[in-house]
């Protein structure tokens, strides 16, 4: 290898490094800047903003899975969509389940800290919505886009049957969406606070 080669090489190395770090340095400002806020403040708000940020995860994973699939399918890129379908598969178990857990979990503190109870139209409405979403991604979308995966092995992508199955977990996922949407909406409206 010639010197111009090896000192390009080294220059992009060091840029590359340069941003891995950069691409570090920003989220671990952003933590302690966060631990800044929430060491002034309440139990209450640091178990509200914990609740949030999960919020924010599971809804728009949520939203950008569903938008990069209708963008895909629109550009009838099935291999697009199928890969996104594998990518959806995967941030459910590690991203979107422990996501909505936390949420659930993080509610039932508030709901008991800020001495809501249970008697309230949007906390019923927000745990049984949660209930209904959470049970359609562990029971369909999950076990829906394996078993998809496996179809595709055996049929192609192109398959009938791999399109149809591919068309109706969509459209469960875009429901489901709009689902924590209103979960989502409950939570800050309050509807029917009596």
């Amino acid at each position: 290898m010639n010197e111009p080669t090896i000192a390009a090489q080294s220059a992009q190395t060091r840029r590359r490094s340069a941003f891995d770090v950069l691409g570090w340095a920003g989220p671990l400002v952003a933590l302690a800047v966060l631990i800044v806020f929430l060491s002034n403040t309440q139990w209450y708000f640091v178990f509200k903003v914990i609740h949030v940020l999960a919020a924010i995860v599971w809804l728009g994973g949520g939203a950008m899975i569903t938008v990069l699939a209708l963008r895909a399918k629109r550009a009838k890129d099935n291999m697009e969509l199928l890969r996104i379908g594998q990518q959806a598969e995967w941030l459910s178990m590690r991203v979107f389940v422990p996501a909505a857990l936390v949420v659930l979990a993080f509610g039932f503190v508030l709901v008991h800290k800020g001495d809501w109870g249970y008697g309230h139209f949007w906390v019923i409405f927000g745990l049984v919505a949660w209930f209904a979403s959470f049970v359609v991604g562990a029971a369909f979308l999950g076990p829906e886009t394996g078993r998809l995966a496996k179809l595709i092995e055996a049929k192609g992508p192109e398959d009938p049957e791999v399109l149809a199955r591919l068309d109706r977990i969509l459209a469960v996922a875009r429901t489901d969406v709009a689902l924590i949407f209103l979960i989502a909406a409950d939570m800050v409206a309050k509807p029917f606070l009596s």
